[in-house]
């Protein structure tokens, strides 16, 4: 669908606009803006009405010197050749610097990665952990939220207050289930229903307000 391909363009924009605000020299203070209890943020959830996606789980080879993309898809609803975009995932070409553990990585080194996707919500596990980003070309993630459920006060209605919170999406990170959620520096559209932000390193990812 040519207007689903135009949102390509602009997730990377979204995303690469990340950088204006997230230097080397300020990547740690962004990562841990804001913190919060373990088990305490509302994770935005798909919509009942929502496409189930073409897959749940991908995995994929990431090199060192090379770049890598991911990108996962909602199932095609009717009248669709191609599912609405739910997920893109990128490693630029001298992004990947520790493998698993923190294990510091040479060009020529691999890292066998997974994307787990929760089915019920914007939930995204990557593994393995200790696996890093380079602070001067980090990894880009970029969620799209248009078939999610936009009652995000759950009063049975959508309006300007659910408009109001739809406008506080961003992307959060939790290093294990038992640790601390922390708000990522993250760019938001709403009238794209797109976020996005940088990675410097694995863990959990969630969509929350």
């Amino acid at each position: 669908m040519p207007v689903r391909r135009a949102l390509i363009p602009l997730a990377l924009a979204l995303v690469a606009a990340c950088s204006d605000q997230v230097g080397p020299s300020s990547a740690a203070a962004a990562l841990n803006a804001q913190r919060v209890p373990r088990n305490s943020i509302p994770i935005l959830e798909q919509s009942a009405t929502a496409p189930a996606l073409a897959s749940y789980r991908v995995a994929f080879w990431a090199y060192v010197g090379q770049s890598s993309l991911v990108t996962v898809r909602y199932q095609p609803s009717a009248g669709q050749v191609v599912g609405d975009p739910f997920l893109r995932f990128e490693i630029p070409r001298n992004g990947l610097v520790a493998g698993a553990s923190g294990m510091p990585l040479r060009r020529g080194d691999s890292v066998a990665i997974s994307v787990t996707i929760d089915p019920g919500t914007f939930l995204v596990d990557f593994q393995p952990s200790g696996v890093m980003f380079s602070p001067n070309a980090p990894a880009r993630l970029a969620l799209w939220y248009g078939n999610a459920n936009l009652d995000l006060n759950g009063n049975g209605v959508l309006d300007g207050n659910d408009r109001t919170l739809m406008e506080q999406l961003a992307i959060w990170y939790q290093l294990s289930p038992s640790a601390s959620w922390f708000k990522q520096l993250s760019k938001n559209d709403p009238a794209q229903t797109l976020v996005g932000t940088e990675l410097y390193h694995f863990s959990e990812y969630a969509v929350s307000w």
